[in-house]
Order: structure tokens, then C-alpha cells, then sequence
């Protein structure tokens, strides 16, 4: 009876031993990086681009860039940061600064205080201006173009969502390639093309070639596209735009479809149009232009459409043509330019170019080919 007394008692000794060794306090975390970094925008058309609002901060770096538009207040800015766990930064997490004059050093601590290590956060102001000369004559798949030794990826294709159902397709099987024999010196070849039975499943059995000023969001592709495809870059200029010109040749291809791949009794054409608009409502919330919305939002200030026939819907499009035609349009403006709004990046502009002219609701003919070059855009 003693003896087992004895056992009992032995073994809750080792149970509150055991459970004392669980509760030792883990060691303080030596780590000291800042993980995110993100500027609210509240509302303001500060950055071209929503994304543009979070950096996401590699391990291996300390500078941290945010990129805002021409007319932000960097002298008035609060950058806020998500750190590893326990760890802190002076100066505090959103405190106001004067970005203006240069990088903003931060000093982020270990949680255990025994490493420090310093980042230099800076914004700059990206250029906004479109260039007025546009050729196609730079790089393979980027679309970007060079303005004072800086990089602007203003051009975006639907590319990346023709990845996702088909992703074997060569780079010269894809939607929208870069072509050797444009009109003068390189071109941009646009065709729509068959996507796969992934696609098919949510009724986009075809996705036209494009290219426009703007960004693409591959994730939305497959849910919604009309959203995925987003237009327009702010524009600033002393002048405002008044002409677009350029090159084309367009071949239709043979069986329109609808979104069930089953064969229609319409005839497919290619569309090339550039628009304005404010990129600011009444109430002071940025706005962007989708799809679905392109030419008709109320926020449009001027059109320039290209085309010398009307697809099934009524719009001007682009009709077969054997050789290189030129194009030259106007502008056809609704509203007033504001001077001061223009000058400041108030709007934006897209120009767009698609294979299919209905292709954004996934109808036309796969095969229909648009071949572009050499865009200008004229301003006064």
C-alpha cells in the first residue's frame, strides 16, 4: 500500500515537472524586418494603380519605394508597416513625414532587443504624361517604353489570362505577339484565339488579341473578366489630345461563335479607340474604367473611334483590308477640357486595340487577325 502510495506520488511529480517544461517562456524573436509596407489613400487619386498602395518587402532588402501621382502632397505622407512579430520602428508606424526632400529612415528593433536594422522608405512622383509619339519598337512581351531613363509599363495585353487555360502555348502562339514585319520596323500581331475546355466550363471559349493602356488582372480573368481588364493611365499635358493615327490591316476570321463555341450568323471585326475621362466622380473617389463600361461611363470626355464600317452593335469597326491602312481620327469631345485638371493628371486616357470587337463578351471568330503599328497620339 505504501509502496504504491509511492508510485502515485512519483509519477504526479513528473506530471508537474513535465508541465512546468511546457510553460518556460519561448525566447524573445531576434527577428527585425518590416514585412509590409502600405499608404492609405483615402479616396484621393494618389496612385495610378490601387496595388501601388502596398510594397510587399523582400527579406533581402532595406530601400522601400512608393511611386504616387504628379499632383500628391509628398511633403504630407504617413507610411504604415507591418513588422515581424514583436519587433518595433521608430519613427512610429504611421507618422506623418516630409517625403519630399528624399528617403525617410526607419529603425526597426527586435522584439529580444539585440538587432537593429535601418530601411530607407522613399516616394516619387511617376511621370503621367503619355508620350506623343507611340512605335512599337521596344522589347518582346514587356510593352514598356523608356521617358527620361525611367520604365513605364503603360501598355498591358490579356496575355497572362490566356496563361491560365492554356499554359503550353509558346510566346508566339499567344493572343498578342510582337511581330519582325510591322508597317515601319517592328508591329504588333492581334488574333483571337481558341482558349481550352477549362475556359469552356465558364462560357470563354475564345480570347481576342489586345492591346491597350491600362492593367490586366489575370486573377479576375476566369470570374470576371469584363473587371479583370482595367483602362486608362492618368494623363497630364499642357494640351489636350485632339487626333489618334496610325496603321492597321485586319483579316476576319470564318465562323463567329458565341459563348457556347456554336456558330452565329454575324461577321467579326477588329476595333482600335481611344478614350478620355475624368478619373475623379463628384464625390472625390478615384475611378477607373472595366469592360464593361469603356466607352459609355458618364465619367468620358472624348472619343476617338477608328473604322470605316459598324459591327452587329452598331460601333465603329474595323473591316477586312489586304494591305497597310492609315488612320487618322479625331476626338469627339462631350465635355469641356478643364486646363487645370489636365495639367495636374485630373484624367486619364486608353488606347485600345482588340481582333474581335465584341471579343471583351467572348463572341467572335477564332482566327480573326489585327495587325497595328506606329500610333500617334496628336495633342494641342
Amino acid at each position: 500500500m505504501k509502496q504504491s502510495r509511492f508510485i502515485v506520488a512519483a509519477l504526479s511529480m513528473s506530471c508537474i515537472t513535465t508541465l512546468s517544461s511546457c510553460f518556460k517562456e519561448e525566447p524573445l524573436n531576434a527577428e527585425c524586418d518590416i514585412e509590409q509596407a502600405y499608404i492609405h489613400a483615402d479616396n484621393k487619386i494618389l496612385f495610378t494603380n490601387p496595388s501601388d498602395t502596398l510594397v510587399n518587402v523582400q527579406s533581402d532588402t532595406t530601400k522601400i519605394e512608393f511611386t504616387m501621382t504628379q499632383f500628391a502632397n509628398l511633403k504630407k505622407q504617413a507610411p504604415m508597416f507591418r513588422l515581424s512579430q514583436g519587433a518595433t520602428i521608430q519613427p512610429e508606424s504611421g507618422s506623418v513625414h516630409d517625403f519630399s526632400k528624399g528617403p525617410v529612415t526607419y529603425v526597426v528593433t527586435s522584439e529580444n532587443k539585440q538587432w537593429s536594422r535601418t530601411y530607407q522608405v522613399s516616394i516619387k512622383k511617376g511621370q503621367t504624361t503619355i508620350l506623343n509619339e507611340k512605335e512599337f519598337s521596344k522589347g518582346y512581351y514587356n510593352w514598356q517604353e523608356n521617358w527620361n531613363g525611367d520604365i513605364l509599363g503603360i501598355w498591358a495585353t490579356g496575355n497572362s489570362g490566356y496563361k491560365i487555360s492554356n499554359s503550353s502555348a509558346k510566346p508566339e502562339e499567344y493572343p498578342t505577339v510582337m511581330i519582325k514585319d510591322g508597317y515601319k520596323g517592328k508591329g504588333v500581331k492581334l488574333t483571337t484565339k481558341r482558349t481550352s475546355k477549362l475556359a469552356d466550363i465558364v462560357h470563354k471559349p475564345i480570347a481576342a488579341g489586345n492591346l491597350f493602356i491600362g492593367q490586366f488582372d489575370a486573377t479576375d480573368a476566369l470570374n470576371d473578366a469584363m473587371k479583370a481588364t482595367k483602362f486608362g493611365r492618368p494623363f497630364s499635358f499642357s494640351a489636350k489630345p485632339v487626333k489618334l493615327e496610325g496603321w492597321y490591316k485586319y483579316q476576319a476570321g470564318e465562323k463567329f461563335t458565341d459563348k457556347n463555341m456554336q456558330e452565329l450568323d454575324r461577321h467579326d471585326y477588329g476595333t482600335i479607340y481611344a478614350v478620355l475621362y475624368e478619373n475623379i466622380d463628384e464625390k472625390g473617389n478615384a475611378v477607373l474604367l472595366y469592360g464593361d463600361n469603356v466607352q459609355t461611363s458618364k465619367q468620358i470626355v472624348a472619343l476617338a473611334l477608328v473604322g470605316e464600317t459598324h459591327d452587329d452593335n452598331g460601333k465603329v469597326a474595323i473591316g477586312n483590308t489586304k494591305e497597310w491602312h492609315h488612320f487618322s481620327v479625331d476626338f469627339k469631345y462631350k465635355k469641356a477640357i478643364d486646363p487645370i485638371k489636365l495639367k495636374n493628371g485630373g484624367y486619364s486616357l486608353t488606347i485600345v486595340s482588340s481582333s474581335s470587337s465584341d471579343g471583351a463578351n467572348f463572341l467572335g471568330a477564332v482566327g480573326s487577325t489585327l495587325w497595328i503599328d506606329s500610333f500617334k497620339l496628336i495633342c494641342e
